[in-house]
């Protein structure tokens, strides 16, 4: 008997999950209120969300390989249980070591069990609109800080920090519950009705490799190049938003508040607005679009003291950023397959974690080095972006050169 999926509906239920799990970037909202509370050191709670950054990407291989084992339903139930219970243990807390098992650890590596099972079902689900349907999810993910900050503050003001963790943790643990019984894992090699596979795509899972396979391709190694590249030259500015605007630009902290809302909202609209159009024109033709309008909003940058022109080139940096995030697990699943997507992504995303750290660090040291101004940052930035064009055009060579060989042709 031929089982019926509503993909839609499951995509809608993952951006739902994703948005619940997306939280744990609104720390901000969380630390201050702690710091009064116990009287710890900026330091002490920065450290918390740092040990949630450095496991992603081991978080990240771990979950792909429960995916592609176990199912993405295994992937929603096990984290969304370790993400609401994180948080709810959260509210017990009275040490900074207790905060970093709870929420660091715990909550941290249920969000990315669910998060590495989501990207891989939604690129299984949607071979046809990978690019637009991992967007959306991804778009999801990303709101969550946005959606979630004002209702945690609202929270805390009326029922202190540790109940909010509390609250929060519950509720999120139901939310995800409820809309596991919606989402059902994609089928091996899934073919919506109607949708022909383009000749070269061959059959509907790719032609699946694991990730020892994938290693063993050249063109990986360029593809992790551009991935790392669009997450340092992207992290380079927008982890520093608010200073740049504060102290380039003259903003005072509300202001600059609402800039750096602003460019999340971009942030969010590429990974949809880029997905889909890398659907139309190729994902490396999306690449190079995204690296060259980054390159010109960060010219733009060293050459403007306008706060109007400094908003425009921070959400054009942003909706790049954010697209790298739908456009990159769409072409892991379009060159490796979706068999083994899970942990191929997760590997893949060894090199934006690495990136992602040492982006924001060789920012902040170059902005310490001339005394809070960020000007060599932008420039380092821009050429990182134009090398990424020229990588993306030899990503294109490499393939169109691997696609004409024998071996590919027989395949």
């Amino acid at each position: 008997m031929k089982t019926n999926y509503n993909r839609w509906l499951i995509l809608v239920a993952t951006i739902i999950v994703n948005i619940c799990i997306g939280a744990q970037y609104a720390w901000s909202v969380f630390a201050l209120p702690l710091a009064k509370l116990f009287g710890w050191s900026g330091t002490t709670l920065a450290l918390a969300f740092t040990i949630t950054f450095a496991t992603g990407p081991i978080v990240m291989i771990c979950g792909g390989m429960l995916q592609d084992r176990k199912g993405a339903k295994f992937n929603i139930v096990l984290g969304g249980v370790l993400w609401g219970i994180g948080l709810f243990m959260t509210g017990f807390i009275s040490s900074p070591e207790a905060l970093y098992f709870t929420f660091s650890v715990v909550a941290a590596v249920g969000a990315g069990i669910v998060y590495s099972g989501n990207v891989a079902n939604t690129n299984k689900f949607f071979p046809d609109k990978r690019g637009l349907a991992v967007g959306l999810a991804a778009a999801g993910y990303g709101s969550g800080a946005m959606i979630v900050a004002p209702l945690a503050s609202s929270l805390i003001i009326g029922y202190g920090v540790l109940n909010t963790f509390k609250i929060l943790g519950a509720a999120f643990l139901v939310i995800i519950m409820l809309c596991s019984l919606i989402i059902k894992g994609a089928p091996a090699g899934y073919k919506p009705e109607g949708w022909i596979p383009p000749v070269s795509a061959g059959k509907p899972g790719g032609n699946d490799k694991n990730w020892q396979q994938m290693l063993q391709d050249p063109l990986w190694y360029v593809m992790a190049c551009m991935f790392a590249i669009a997450a340092m030259a992207g992290l380079m500015i927008l982890a520093h938003a608010s200073p740049i605007g504060q102290t380039m630009f003259k903003l005072d902290p509300q202001t600059a508040a609402f800039y750096v809302s602003l460019i999340a909202l971009f942030n969010m609209a590429g990974r949809v607005c880029f997905g889909f159009i890398s659907d139309k024109i190729g994902r490396p033709n999306t690449v190079a679009i995204m690296f060259a309008i980054s390159a010109s909003m960060l010219f733009l940058l060293t050459n403007t003291t306008s706060s109007f022109m400094f908003g425009v080139a921070g959400a054009g940096v942003g909706a790049c950023f954010g697209g790298a995030q739908a456009v990159f697990p769409s072409l892991v699943a379009e060159k490796y397959g979706t068999k083994n997507i899970g942990v191929n992504y997760g590997v893949t995303f060894v090199a934006f974690g690495i990136a992602a750290y040492l982006g924001p660090m060789i920012a902040a040291n170059v902005a310490k080095a001339s005394n809070g101004i960020y000007t060599q940052a932008f420039y380092i930035g821009m050429v990182l972006n134009i090398i990424g064009i020229a990588v993306a055009f030899i990503y294109r060579l490499l393939e169109k050169k691997g696609k004409n060989t024998p071996a590919s042709v027989a395949q």
